[in-house]
């Protein structure tokens, strides 16, 4: 016989893990509650829309009195130099990303404090949309000049840029965007359990150590660097705490001794408390 579970019985929602960046974002904001000092995002966010303009120019630079600078992607195809033209779109591309990068990283560490999924979306894919306000235009001209442009040109130009927009489109979006909600949570948690910036430590996917520092040495090369709180990612298997950290953090903590000792004693100090 069946029975109707009561309304009141619901089984709680599992709560959503957070990703890496999301914890990347956390661990410098716990950092900057502990020492006082805010990063500067600003730098990067100036830095991005500098190589946005600079993207425009190499697209769209016109004619400046009696001057024949060799770029400008438009006016070099009027001119027939195609491959000036081509040159100056994939320069331009390659801007879009750089300035994407700059941005994403301003985004990991302060995402924008809006509520909005609309405001949240806009923001964190400025990039791809800066990528479509650089380069449709062209497109655009293309379209509007279809009898004035021979056919070798049209097709070499139409080719080059949706190739460059697909791939800039693409470099440039965030597939990880981070929130200040989903970073308030962490904070939060942070805060409950007594961690510290230090307890976030960072790990690749198949190494098994990790690490006290996100500029250690051994991370440099690697693209998979993740993060998370020293107790979960202990449980799994980055069992082993890099030495290049333990020796760094001995240094700094003045200790000359054994460094497995001093490994010891770091784990100890980022227990959380009970």
């Amino acid at each position: 016989m069946a029975t109707n579970k009561p309304a009141g019985d619901k089984a709680p929602a599992e709560k959503k893990k957070p990703t890496s960046a999301t914890l990347m974002a956390a661990a410098a904001q716990l950092e900057e509650q502990e020492t006082g000092e805010k990063k500067n995002t600003v730098i990067l966010r100036v830095g991005a829309f500098v190589l946005w303009a600079l993207a425009a120019v190499a697209m769209y630079l016109p004619q400046i009195g009696n001057t024949n600078l060799p770029f400008g992607a438009v006016r070099m195809l009027f001119m027939n130099a195609v491959t000036e033209c081509v040159v100056d779109i994939i320069v331009a591309g390659v801007l879009v990303i750089l300035a994407a990068q700059l941005w994403k990283k301003a985004n990991h560490i302060h995402p924008t404090k809006s509520h909005s999924p609309v405001v949240q979306f806009l923001w964190n894919q400025l990039g791809v949309i800066m990528a479509g306000i650089i380069f449709a235009p062209l497109a655009i001209i293309l379209i509007r000049n279809n009898e004035k442009l021979d056919e070798r040109t049209k097709k070499i130009v139409a080719a080059v840029l949706a190739v460059v927009f697909i791939g800039a489109s693409a470099a440039s979006a965030d597939y990880h965007p981070v929130t200040q909600d989903a970073v308030d949570e962490v904070l939060q948690e942070a805060e409950e359990n007594g961690w510290t910036s230090s307890d976030l430590v960072y790990f690749t996917k198949y190494g098994y150590k990790y690490h006290y520092y996100e500029d250690c040495q051994a991370l440099k090369n690697s693209n998979t660097v993740s993060s998370g709180a020293l107790e979960e990612v202990a449980e799994g298997h980055h069992t082993d705490p890099c030495s290049f950290c333990v020796a760094r953090a001995a240094r700094e903590a003045g200790d000359k001794g054994d460094v497995t000792d001093a490994a010891e004693a770091i784990e100890e100090a980022l227990e959380p408390a009970a």
